[in-house]
């Protein structure tokens, strides 16, 4: 009787292992063989004033987040609708193949997918068919497209780029409960897509950049992820779920979820915020990140990079540092840019600009890091 209950035991334990590797497989990215090249879709369905200035300065001077937006701006669903149909079109998917890329990262909020409570002031209609219309040119290019819930309910963190700046209430238990419904709506509606739009989604990220403050907030997040990827994992059709590091080390996620879960961890790695740094030492501090990932029990994304710093740097210093992290970043799973494009004439945070100068070219993603580091 116990051989034969370790028989069971083994054969149950196999079965798991093979339909983890299956499910990776059936996916539509492979992030534990393929490598992830692309950009974000930054300040579409989720408004960032600093990338489109102008938007704000016609229509809500003195708004500096999508809710005060919304609050302000006369007419703000139209003005809404004709800034989603026009800052993102078909052109810029043939810029994006013309490159190689193989990723979009979708930021939006909570509310495209959940109904509004208390006064929140957003628009909900309309990003659907939006998010419908993108998948269709990922389908027509051979792009994937990450959906990142860029801004949950309280905010997450406090930041412009959650749609409301300010207090951090996402860690109160109504604010959490609503965030993993917005999750599972995320859920339902890519399982209500045709196959040939479902399938271009690579991952869900149930939440973009939170703050984790404390033992309390990260015990929190923690228990958010897990359930996240429960109502992930549950999904028919499946796709992995991509958590964020909160900007913490990747040694504090690494009992989250076990290696053979259908998830990865996405790492935002900036150089624009340090005064003091240089160039060889940018360089060595990318080259030793990348030794770094290939220790983590799960695969580590780059979901957000640019080529900012504070260094006035020439066109072979853009080369270089584009060069450099993405051989780097090939070392985990990938990266993705931050961001599309911008109104603010800045290369530095421009993936068509770089496209545009050749620091961005059909070479870029094969660079190996023995050539750069």
């Amino acid at each position: 009787m116990a051989l034969r209950n370790l028989i069971l035991l083994l054969l149950t334990f196999q079965s798991l292992c093979s339909a983890a590797v299956i499910k990776r497989e059936g996916t539509a990215w492979n992030y534990w063989r393929d490598k992830a090249f692309g950009a974000n879709i930054g300040n579409w369905l989720v408004l960032e004033r600093w990338i489109q200035p102008q938007l704000f300065e016609q229509h809500a001077p003195n708004a500096n987040d999508e809710w005060a937006f919304c609050q302000q701006a006369t007419n703000a669903s139209d003005v809404l609708k004709e800034h989603w149909r026009t800052w993102i079109t078909e052109d810029d998917f043939r810029i994006l193949a013309s490159v190689g890329a193989n990723h979009v990262r979708i930021p939006v909020g909570y509310w495209a997918f959940i109904s509004p409570v208390d006064g929140e002031p957003y628009v909900t209609e309309g990003q659907k068919p939006e998010l419908e219309r993108i998948l269709s040119y990922c389908a027509k290019y051979n792009i994937n497209a990450v959906i990142v819930l860029h801004g949950l309910p309280g905010s997450q963190n406090g930041e412009h780029h959650s749609g409301h700046g300010g207090a951090i209430e996402f860690y109160q238990r109504d604010h959490y409960l609503r965030s993993l419904t917005a999750v599972q709506a995320v859920v339902d509606w890519m399982n209500s897509l045709s196959y040939d739009l479902k399938s271009r989604i690579s991952g869900i990220e149930p939440v973009n950049e939170p703050q984790v403050r404390d033992d309390r907030e990260f015990r929190i997040i923690s228990n958010y992820y897990r359930k996240s990827y429960d109502i992930i994992h549950q999904s028919a059709y499946q796709v992995p779920m991509i958590f964020s590091d909160g900007w913490r080390p990747l040694d504090e996620w690494r009992d989250l979820l076990p290696s053979g879960a259908n998830a990865l961890i996405d790492a935002h790695i900036y150089y624009a915020f340090d005064p003091s740094t240089t160039m060889s030492r940018i360089k060595e501090d990318i080259c030793r990140r990348a030794s770094t990932f290939k220790n983590f029990n799960l695969p580590v994304l780059i979901g957000e990079w640019s080529l900012a710093t504070q260094i006035s740097g020439d066109d072979d210093w853009s080369h270089q540092f584009m060069d450099t992290q993405v051989a780097s970043w090939n070392q985990g799973a990938g990266g993705i840019m931050w961001t599309l494009k911008n109104d603010i004439n800045s290369k530095e945070w421009s993936f068509e600009r770089l496209v545009s100068l050749g620091i961005i070219n059909n070479e870029t993603m094969y660079k190996h890091p023995q050539s750069v580091c």
